[in-house]
């Protein structure tokens, strides 16, 4: 008989027990891990951060931080690129606390990603409450957003079981923190939304991971499955749209980033309807290059 599959709160326990305190001392050099962007409309995007080569988008199926690390470590291998900046994910995160349920059996990305990293512990840093220094990030402010320069990953994703790494392949990446709008209300189709608010601040939400991501120096960027799937509930199409809105019409992103990649988790956003299509066949017919440019014939 196979060895049973190690249970989600089995790993956060020991990950909190063991590999925390571990990454704080051996890793760990600068005890301010996160910055708190309360509100993202006051970030400026530099205009020497804008490029004229035109912004390319890839749809991928799989694990979001995963593709960050294995897109950095790809660029490396390029003497060209030996400097490059690593990749940043986007964190989807729970708007009260940090890493959300991790600590239960619930599966969703944030929860998931908190059991293989640091990441609650960077984004709480709860070893500057010995010196005297509060810094609560939460409630994230529905607006903002949190940046955190390193979050260093040990173990491999739930359908790897959770393997731990060698200490030699344990890496970092910078995560973007922010919370979608949770559970908006739909209209009958369930394929949009029907209060234009909600829309809005969801198109403001991801406004802010873009303007976070530039603000702090990257030009290419992961998403997952920002706001989709059975936690948070915003209809897929409709994100896809919103994502090509901005990175292709909007002004203020024009030519900032270089490459971003969807990858998207499909054991996270649960399996399309009976007949249906996937999140990540939506979002590439959505953000197909023909569809976002055009070719017209006279």
């Amino acid at each position: 008989m196979p060895p049973s599959r190690p249970k989600p709160s089995e790993i956060a326990a020991e990950a909190k027990r063991l590999w925390l305190p571990y990454i704080w001392r051996e890793f760990i050099k600068n005890p301010v891990t996160s910055y708190l962007y309360p509100d993202s409309a006051a970030i400026k995007i530099h205009p020497s951060k804008r490029s004229p080569i035109r912004t390319r988008v890839a749809v991928m199926e799989g694990d979001p931080v995963n593709y960050a690390l294995g897109w950095y470590q790809t660029a490396t291998r390029d003497p060209a690129h030996r400097n490059c900046k690593k990749v940043p994910v986007v964190n989807i995160a729970n708007e009260k606390r940090a890493g959300g349920d991790w600590e239960s059996g619930l599966m969703a990305p944030e929860e998931c990603f908190a059991r293989r990293s640091n990441l609650v512990h960077a984004l709480t840093m709860p070893w500057n409450a010995q010196m005297g220094i509060e810094k609560d990030f939460y409630p994230i402010p529905q607006r903002g957003g949190i940046y955190t320069p390193e979050v260093y990953v040990f173990r491999g994703t739930p359908e790897q079981d959770y393997a731990t790494f060698e200490t030699s392949d344990i890496q970092s990446l910078p995560v973007i923190s922010v919370a979608p709008i949770r559970r908006p209300k739909l209209d009958e189709t369930g394929n949009r939304y029907s209060f234009a608010q909600e829309r809005e601040l969801m198109m403001e939400k991801m406004r802010t991971v873009l303007r976070i991501a530039s603000y702090c120096g990257h030009s290419n960027l992961v998403l997952g499955a920002f706001g989709l799937g059975p936690i948070f509930r915003n209809p897929a199409r409709e994100v896809a749209k919103m994502w090509k809105g901005l990175l292709f019409d909007e002004d203020e992103f024009k030519g900032v980033f270089t490459d971003v990649v969807f990858a998207i988790d499909s054991s996270m956003v649960g399996p399309p309807a009976k007949g249906g299509k996937s999140d990540a066949d939506i979002f590439r017919e959505e953000l197909n290059p023909s569809t976002i440019f055009p070719t017209q014939y006279r």
